[in-house]
């Protein structure tokens, strides 16, 4: 079982390292948040750096560290479905994945509904994190992006 597991894993990266050079890279510098909870005296200047890189025109990957609403870096890896780009340069879908540095549990599993922006190269990515206690204090979030060649 192992050895198909790693042949899989191997097979699935070599495919993922295969793709068309043409796929956007990004750099995201982090961003600002709104949280919905305004009392409760969360960080919402929220630095950080991270790595996306398109799969397809509706898929792309991302992972990178921030500081998050509590002060604390936070690391998260995701994938990114863009259910649906009604004009060339806005995509709108949801975004899967995992984070660290949350209350009460080690990893916080993330799913969330995003637009996003792009323009030559710059884009700006907006998520709707849904408040999920005790873990997670829900918020809007504004995040920057750099593409590079």
């Amino acid at each position: 079982m192992r050895l198909t597991t790693l042949c899989f894993l191997l097979s699935t990266a070599s495919s993922l390292c295969s793709l068309p050079a043409s796929a956007d890279e990004f750099v995201s510098f982090g961003g600002v948040s709104h949280h919905f909870e305004r009392d409760l005296g969360l960080n919402e200047f929220n630095p950080g750096i991270g790595y996306e890189k398109d799969l397809s025109p509706d898929l792309s990957w991302s992972a990178g560290v921030f500081k998050n609403s509590l002060r604390r870096a936070a690391f998260y890896g995701t994938v990114n479905y863009a259910l649906w780009q009604p004009v060339e340069g806005w995509r709108i879908g949801g975004t899967a994945g995992l984070s660290t540095g949350y209350h009460h549990a080690a990893i916080v599993p993330l799913v969330m509904p995003f637009v996003e922006w792009r323009i030559s190269k710059i884009g700006v990515q907006a998520y709707v994190i849904p408040t999920i206690k005790p873990y997670v204090d829900g918020a809007v979030v504004l995040q920057f992006k750099w593409r590079i060649d």
